[in-house]
């Protein structure tokens, strides 16, 4: 079972690995100029970690692009409702 941080996780990991690789920066260039550990940045491109706003900022600032581009779709983040026990 998932929860929604995770599947969160999982879907701006994916967007900045896509938004890397497009762009045809490496991942160990892009974890230097942060500052960041390689396996620690493989993890959170991976979805196992969490990206924080400001690590998304660095990201962005890297690669010039906009960080509205790294926010999740609204459906990706409204909470699914409750099944009621019956």
């Amino acid at each position: 079972m998932t929860n929604k941080r995770s599947e969160v996780d999982r879907w701006l990991g994916a967007k900045v690995s896509q938004l890397l690789k497009s762009e045809g920066y490496k991942y160990s260039d892009v974890a230097r100029r942060m500052r960041m550990p390689y396996s620690t940045f493989s993890a959170k491109r991976r979805g196992r970690s969490a990206f924080s706003f400001p690590e998304i900022y660095a990201i962005c600032l890297i690669t010039g692009h906009d960080p509205t581009e790294l926010t999740p779709p609204r459906s990706r983040l409204r909470p699914k409702p409750k099944r009621s026990r019956r």
